[in-house]
């Protein structure tokens, strides 16, 4: 499903509820979506996960379906499943992009200097379960219990992905007197592709 694909035959993919299809006419390829369609003069092209940037929001906030209480010096992580995009592209050519996933936003902060968010809801697994995924390593650094209902996170090109599932980079949430989110740049698995160069940014969750 993610990576280059050769053409051959008509061709079928579906990413969630999003449905791609591809039809040979004659010496080219028909690329459709949702009435969306581009004549392919070639035999290649790839699917490449992308950041849920939407209408080029700069954070994603992930509310914790089920809050996490954490002990001083403890520690936990895990997979949330998060929206993502999909970038259709011909060589370095972008012929489509689309949402995989509820395209929901909310308010990060307050209402005078706060900032829009792409928005999820998502329980915590030992696993990846969605076509999209955050892996979180979240570590109480204090001598108090640490309190966790959602992560908050800045969003940048580089993403990860298998066949059939896409990563974001791996974010480390340090409990102190803030909690302090870091989107490490790096791969949250061991054998997965990589799409972007790895960069680290560190984030402050004031709210």
């Amino acid at each position: 499903m993610f990576g280059e694909i050769s053409l051959r035959d008509n061709t079928k993919f579906n990413f969630g509820e999003v449905s791609v299809e591809i039809k040979k006419d004659n010496e080219y390829f028909v690329y459709t979506r949702e009435g969306k369609k581009v004549i392919i003069v070639g035999d290649k092209i790839s699917f490449l996960p992308a950041p849920a940037v939407g209408y080029g929001v700069k954070l994603m906030m992930v509310r914790l379906e089920t809050p996490l209480s954490i002990a001083p010096h403890e520690k936990i992580e895990g997979f949330l499943s998060v929206p993502i995009e999909v970038s259709v592209k011909t060589g370095k050519v972008e012929i489509d992009r689309f949402n995989v996933g509820r395209e929901k936003y909310a308010l990060y902060g307050s209402l005078e200097s706060g900032v829009i968010a792409r928005y999820a809801k998502s329980m915590i697994n030992k696993k990846p379960v969605g076509i999209g995924n955050i892996k979180v390593i979240i570590e109480n650094r204090t001598e108090e219990w640490g309190f966790v209902e959602k992560i908050v996170f800045p969003l940048f090109d580089t993403m990860y992905y298998s066949e059939d599932k896409a990563f974001y980079p791996l974010i480390n949430v340090i409990i102190e007197k803030d909690l302090e989110v870091i989107n490490t740049g790096k791969p949250p698995m061991e054998g997965l592709n990589v799409v972007g160069s790895e960069r680290s940014i560190s984030f402050r969750m004031r709210w």
